[in-house]
């Protein structure tokens, strides 16, 4: 995701969490200069659940669809 919704811009990135043995994808939202991430969608390799997080901010929902269908492609599982 990198698009412009309202006044911010809104990107994700991947990220490997070793400690929740898991791999995160992270929105990240761009205003005014400051960067800070507002929600991740987190796949648990311990146990293959999925878990979305938002962090002390409203997300707009259509960006949280976003966000879980970009999630379910990039991150595992990966059929073998």
């Amino acid at each position: 995701m990198d698009r412009e919704y309202k006044d911010a811009r809104y990107t994700t990135l991947m990220a490997s969490d070793i400690q929740r043995d898991g791999m995160g994808l992270e929105m990240h939202r761009t205003a005014s200069g400051l960067d800070a991430v507002v929600a991740e969608v987190f796949y648990s390799d311990a146990n293959g659940s999925w878990t979305i997080n938002t962090f002390d901010c409203d997300v707009p929902l259509e960006l949280v669809e976003e966000l879980i269908a970009e999630a379910r492609c990039r991150l595992p599982p990966k059929a073998g």
